[in-house]
């Protein structure tokens, strides 16, 4: 059997002889429109009783409104979150978490919250459970960059996958035109960038070539219209 690439109306076929390794990551993704209801059911399937919900200082409100959800299982939040996710950020959180004896996380945002829940689960082995509200995508690699004293660091690790990723289109509504667009532009470069990776392979090409067509579908009508809401549907289903 061959892989077929879609290419400008034409295939492109990948030898069966070609070799390459494709290693997926165990990933457990929600979605769809009022998929934050299920939050509280994840929380409990994960065994977290006390979580600490992250966001950045302009989400906090919509983290601690989101964090009800988790039905009685909310111990705090922590709305620091930046972007590089700054080591002392993290080891701040890391107080909050232990003087409110936290066992898990949950993130809600871009890239910035991401980044810091996956910092302390590396840190702390806590499960974490991803919310995204933008296009970037980090919720879905194993990688990690932090700043300490202005350097940045990168590292890659299956640890730092989160258990549960869930996507919501209704919270990518209120997004704006100037966001959503700058996030789903984020999303297309880092698609280019696995077509070139040193370990890219049909499989993973594929998925960057598919993602980066429908983000091109999608964000022009995004960007006309906030509420378009099979428009958001189609960015939110680009593969990681």
């Amino acid at each position: 059997m061959s892989i077929v690439h879609a290419d400008a109306g034409r295939s492109r076929h990948v030898s069966p002889s070609t070799a390459f390794a494709y290693d997926a990551l165990p990933y457990r993704v929600l979605f769809g429109s009022g998929t934050i209801d299920r939050l509280g059911d994840e929380a409990e399937r994960l065994g977290i009783k006390r979580a600490l919900v992250l966001t950045t200082r302009q989400q906090r409100e919509d983290g601690a409104r989101l964090g009800e959800r988790l039905r009685g299982r909310l111990a705090a939040v922590f709305s620091e979150a930046r972007m590089h996710t700054p080591v002392d950020v993290t080891e701040a959180a890391i107080k909050v978490v232990e003087a409110n004896d936290i066992d898990g996380l949950v993130a809600v945002g871009g890239g910035s919250t991401v980044g810091l829940g996956k910092a302390l689960s590396l840190r702390t082995g806590l499960p974490q459970i991803a919310v995204p509200t933008t296009y970037a995508g980090s919720e879905m690699t194993p990688i990690l960059g932090e700043t300490r004293r202005g350097l940045k660091t990168t590292q890659r690790s299956r640890d730092l996958v989160p258990d549960t990723v869930i996507y919501d289109v209704d919270l990518t509504i209120g997004l704006p035109s100037a966001m959503s667009a700058a996030s789903g532009m984020n999303a297309i470069a880092h698609a280019v960038e696995a077509l070139y990776a040193p370990d890219a392979n049909p499989v993973t090409s594929l998925m960057a070539e598919e993602g980066i067509a429908a983000l091109g579908r999608a964000l022009p009508h995004i960007v006309k219209d906030l509420a378009n809401k099979s428009a958001r549907q189609d960015a939110f289903t680009v593969p990681g």
